[in-house]
């Protein structure tokens, strides 16, 4: 039992100094180091690297991009209830990147994001979700708006869920 707390003490910065590592690779633009970093980050349930490697997914920076395997990490951030992933999440709704197109779950995964976003985020978002809101029915929009306002995060899919840093 000892040594089972002793090894959780320990984890905890050397899970945060290798998120640090992480964040300075894809600062720096070496998205590859970054991706070696961000999966057993991620595999541990950090929300923060599955944003990330979700991401570059998404992008295909530092991995081949696939917008399955995006969807799959921004999917468990946003469930976690990071608010960038959320984002993504929502833009790849809209564009039935990796799944099927779906303007009602695009704007339900916005509206969250919206409502938890950073400041300097926030109006940006407010516009892209009122856009993809404008291309739906009433009836659609109502029933995204329930979908958003029932949600609840899933706190065990991960660690940490806030974001220190800009996309």
């Amino acid at each position: 039992m000892f040594l089972f707390l002793l090894l959780s003490a320990v984890a905890g910065p050397v899970r945060a100094e290798s998120f640090a590592a992480g964040s300075r690779a894809y600062a720096a633009q070496n998205y590859v180091r970054a991706a070696e970093i961000f999966l057993p980050l991620a595999e541990q349930r950090d929300a923060r690297a599955q944003t990330y490697l979700g991401v570059m997914y998404l992008r295909g920076q530092g991995v081949p991009q696939n917008f399955a395997v995006a969807a799959y990490w921004l999917h468990l951030a946003s469930a976690a209830g990071v608010p960038t992933a959320q984002y993504f999440f929502g833009m790849m709704y809209d564009k039935g990147q990796g799944m099927p197109q779906d303007f009602v779950l695009a704007e339900a995964w916005l509206n969250l994001a919206v409502a938890h976003a950073e400041p300097q985020f926030r109006s940006r978002w407010v516009l892209i979700r009122d856009a993809i809101a404008s291309k739906m029915s009433e009836a659609q929009l109502a029933e995204s708006r329930r979908l958003a306002y029932e949600w609840r995060p899933e706190p065990y899919l991960a660690l940490n869920w806030r974001l220190d840093t800009t996309w």
